[in-house]
């Protein structure tokens, strides 16, 4: 299958991501989830390994060496590695929960910015780059519970899944920043100025109509 044919295919379902819909079902699952994911003390929550460790989990770390995973593993004792434990658990359902809040304000912000654009339709996928690295992670960090107390070859690849997840993640989140400026100066730039920026808005509005029953 040509490049071309691929990228065809697959744009549709990256445009159905610019949806109010899907946005605010997952911003509500979203929200509750990662308070109690953060911020609670549930059994599964980061402060709750913090407690039982000592430390944050690898997870957190931008980058984690080999000898630095098994020391965590070591430190935090069998009550702590039962809370670490936990925390991956409930860790299978976060990056898919927060991966597809974050898409899909992304290429809402992005639809609104370039809806002519297919290519720019593909900056919204970024976010499902980093589901990927958090499920790498994820699985890494399971052999590396799994092994212990011995150490696993595979521990040397957690620090990079870590440090690829928080890049993607940290340039989703600075991009949607960036184009919810851009809209806002937009925002403005059309209350300062109404005559000169109806046909504007007005041709925006179809562009938008055509690119959803495309999509369709």
């Amino acid at each position: 299958m040509k490049l071309s044919t691929r990228l065809t295919t697959v744009t549709p379902f990256l445009t159905r991501l610019a949806s109010w819909k899907l946005w605010i079902v997952s911003a509500a699952i979203f929200v509750p989830f990662a308070w109690m994911f953060f911020a609670s003390s549930a059994p599964f929550a980061i402060p709750a390994v913090e407690a039982a460790c000592g430390q944050a989990p690898p997870d957190m770390a931008f980058f984690t060496s080999a000898d630095g995973v098994t020391q965590f593993l070591n430190d935090c004792g069998p009550d702590g590695r039962d809370t670490y434990r936990n925390m991956q658990l409930a860790d299978i359902f976060y990056p898919a929960i927060v991966g597809v809040f974050m898409a899909s304000s992304l290429s809402l912000a992005i639809r609104r910015l370039a809806p002519r654009s297919e290519w720019a339709v593909w900056l919204g996928a970024l976010p499902l780059a980093s589901i990927a690295f958090d499920y790498l992670e994820n699985a890494l960090a399971w052999l590396a519970m799994t092994s212990y107390p011995d150490p696993i070859a595979t521990s040397h690849l957690l620090g990079l899944a870590s440090a690829a997840k928080t890049t993607t993640s940290w340039a989703a989140g600075l991009l949607l920043v960036a184009a919810l400026t851009a809209i806002a100066v937009q925002a403005t730039k059309t209350r300062l100025h109404p005559a000169s920026t109806e046909a504007l808005v007005a041709s925006d509005s179809a562009i938008e109509r055509e690119v959803v029953s495309s999509a369709s």
